[in-house]
């Protein structure tokens, strides 16, 4: 018994130091969890305002302004009848509804909840006076937009009707100007932000409290700083120096100012695009299965990566590639020097004496091409060399006319040339009579796309418009009027304490302002 007591007090010895190890143990786990708590639930520290860099600055208003950037800006202060979202396709803003009751005549149901930034109501009386103003003004670069409505019709406070001069295909897309209150004070609008102070080198733009849709997206920015600079230098040095979190340029090189450290960026196709025209009353290319060959020796990709050292984006076709229209729809182009020649050889094309010749109509024809480009353009006479040595490496002849300016201009005018390397502002409308309507540059004709052209006028439904379009392009492809070479790009760069999704396109650098802050 005596040897029992001695081992069982040493066994609750024992029992008690684990027992006060594992307390001490637990205890300092449930500490490091609770820290580890506290660390992960910690607030963000949100900055409320943004800097913005421009150059150049004219005017704030958007009907005098012929600065680019400003407009973007404009967009936050005022608003348009209808807007286009990041896929191009129209969204009711001002106007709830729109419809084309007639040809030339179009009614458009405003909201009834606007109010502009100084309270007043926002009215039908409101467009009509602002559509006025641009037509005033052929300066304006709205003009365009609104130069052929003939008049406008007050219906009721929140009801328009315009009449045009003319049947405009999707002209709705006209729409997208914005609307402006003229006061004696000061420029005002109906947008998010509200102009609070305009100064020598900076303009300030407060939340607008009686924007009509702040209860569902209340924007995290309260204020907008604009500074302004002399130039785009002036501009590049501020980002570097971190005395602004945004801007947009359309210099593909703007590594060389600002480094390529320090900052996010998104780049995007813009407006610019580059493309060959083939004049389909050619003797020889009026023929498909010689332009069809010419497109199929022809790499885009090359040309982007070798000549344009990555700064464009390879483009077939002339839609915005990222068109809600064109989803689902290959319209890519690979290149494939094999099908091009057996493509010749099935048509009665032989490859003799070192150049592709045929005999037509009791005349021997040649493949024997001048492609055409301005002489001022180094970066397009670069590209037409790269396609005279990729056509030349199965034996289509091209001889490289760099011709003046005014010659240039002559061919876009009468539209005599055999191959023009050219290129074109391409519209935010899905509309293709430029390139496929009456008087186009290639001289092209085919009834099938004239008529789904016209068609496409009146059709409202998103499915039957994308079926025509893959129509149009099916027979794009197989005649080969045009043969798209690349877009160029624009540039959106912002600090590393910038949040937010920056998802910018040819219409807007906003989308998804409200989500945006600073850290």
């Amino acid at each position: 018994m005596k040897n029992i007591i001695p081992k069982i007090i040493i066994t609750i010895l024992i029992l008690f130091i684990i027992s006060v190890a594992i307390y001490f143990a637990l205890n300092k786990t449930s500490k490091e969890n609770e820290q580890d708590l506290n660390i992960s639930y910690q607030t963000v520290n949100m900055v409320t305002s943004i800097r913005l860099g421009i150059s150049d600055f004219d005017s704030i208003n958007p009907y005098t302004t012929n600065n680019r950037e400003i407009l973007y800006i404009d967009s936050l202060i005022f608003e348009p009848l209808v807007t286009i979202s990041q896929d191009y396709n129209l969204e009711g803003c001002l106007a709830k509804e729109w419809s084309k009751v007639e040809n030339k005549s179009y009614v458009i149901k405003l909201k009834d909840n606007v109010k502009w930034s100084n309270g007043e109501n926002f009215t039908s009386n409101n467009v009509k006076n602002s559509i006025q103003t641009i037509q005033k003004n052929k300066n304006c670069v709205y003009y365009e937009n609104v130069k052929d409505i003939k008049s406008i019709e007050i219906v009721d406070n929140t009801t328009i009707r315009i009449n045009l001069n003319k049947e405009i295909p999707f002209f709705e897309y006209n729409l997208i100007f914005p609307i402006v209150l003229n006061s004696k004070q000061d420029i005002i609008g109906t947008g998010k932000y509200k102009v609070s102070n305009i100064g020598e080198k900076k303009i300030e733009l407060t939340k607008n409290d009686n924007w009509h849709e702040i209860e569902k997206e209340n924007p995290n920015i309260k204020r907008i700083t604009v500074n302004l600079y002399r130039t785009m230098g002036e501009v590049y040095n501020a980002f570097k120096l971190g005395s602004i979190d945004f801007l947009h340029t359309t210099n593909s090189n703007v590594e060389e100012y600002i480094g390529t450290m320090g900052y996010g960026e998104s780049r995007y196709q813009n407006r610019e695009y580059d493309y060959l025209a083939l004049n389909c009353e050619d003797t020889v290319l009026k023929y498909e299965e010689v332009r069809k060959a010419i497109s199929l020796l022809i790499d885009q990709e090359k040309i982007v990566s070798s000549i344009l050292e990555n700064k464009a984006y390879s483009s077939y076709f002339p839609l915005e590639q990222n068109s809600y229209l064109l989803k689902d729809i290959t319209i890519s182009n690979v290149s494939n020097s094999e099908e091009a020649k057996k493509l010749l050889e099935n048509k009665g094309w032989k490859y003799e004496y070192g150049i592709w010749q045929k005999e037509i109509n009791g005349v021997t024809r040649t493949i024997n091409i001048t492609l055409s480009v301005n002489k001022n353009d180094e970066k397009r006479i670069k590209v037409a060399e790269e396609i005279k040595k990729e056509l030349e490496a199965i034996g289509i002849k091209i001889y490289i006319e760099k011709v003046s300016e005014t010659k240039y201009q002559n061919y876009l005018k009468n539209h005599k040339y055999e191959i023009l390397l050219t290129g074109v502002y391409t519209s935010l409308s899905p509309d293709l009579t430029g390139f496929f309507g009456e008087n186009n540059l290639a001289n092209y004709n085919n009834e099938d796309i004239t008529y789904m052209l016209k068609e496409l006028n009146s059709i409202t439904d998103i499915n039957l418009q994308k079926e025509k379009y893959e129509k149009i392009i099916e027979i794009y492809k197989e005649e080969v009027p045009y043969i798209g070479l690349y877009r160029n790009q624009d540039i959106v760069v912002y600090s590393n304490d910038f949040r937010g999704e920056v998802t910018p396109n040819n219409y807007s650098l906003f989308y998804n302002f409200s989500n945006w802050y600073r850290e």
